[in-house]
Formats: C-alpha cells, structure tokens, sequence
C-alpha cells in the first residue's frame, strides 16, 4: 500500500489560518507562520495577518500543493514556499506553553521536529 503524501492545497480563496490550521492537524507540535520579509528573523510587525489571502501577497496565479510529508526537511518546506508563493515562512517548535523558532535545526524532518517538540513539551509538563 502506497502511503499518502502529506500536502496542503493553496486556492486562491484559501487564507493564512488555513494553512496553519491544516499544518497544525499534521504537526501539533510545530507552527507555521508567514512573513513579508525574506529570511532571517521574524519581528511580529513582518508576521503576515491569518485573515490575509495569500493569493493577494504572493505569486499564487493559480491552485498549488505545498508538499509537508514528514520526511522533508525545515529547510526544505521554507524553500518551497519561497519558491512557489515569494514568501517567507518560520516553523516553531512548541516548548513547552511557548513557541520557539526553528534555525539551528532546520535540516531535521518536520517529523522529528514535531516529536521533539511533543517530547520537550511532556517533559516540561510532568515537571510543572
């Protein structure tokens, strides 16, 4: 049996909150925000609004599938959405009740990010 592909399918009236709720279904432990600006650090006044159409920002000029199947890499979903939408994405990592930026780690899977996150976050809990 073939196993399915984790993908997100980006419409023209698809939002933000949208793609995050559908990332979120996959990945609980990790987030996924937009940005107007290219790379590097994410300051919340860059961070792209969840109401906003991103068929209005980017260079959507039609339907696309943004592949987030567990074994693709930070790195590499950060890539595609540059390339496919012209925007800049950071995926955090939950700690915890706080969200931190994935960077040093960008080479692990989405995978094992969301593990780890599911990890520190337990352990963080059974502490409290």
């Amino acid at each position: 049996m073939q196993k399915k592909i984790k993908e997100i399918t980006i419409t023209r009236d698809t939002v933000v909150r949208d793609i995050q709720n559908e990332f979120a279904i996959f990945y609980p432990f990790l987030k996924i925000e937009f940005s107007r600006k290219e790379s590097g650090v994410l300051y919340k006044n860059h961070k792209v609004n969840s109401d906003t159409l991103p068929s209005r920002i980017s260079n959507l000029s039609g339907p696309l599938k943004l592949n987030v199947d567990e074994e693709r890499t930070i790195a590499e979903v950060e890539n595609d959405c540059q390339k496919l939408l012209g925007l800049s994405i950071q995926i955090c990592r939950k700690s915890g009740n706080v969200w931190n930026a994935i960077s040093l780690t960008n080479s692990w899977t989405l995978q094992s990010q969301n593990m780890a996150g599911e990890f520190i976050s337990t352990e963080m809990q059974k502490a409290s």
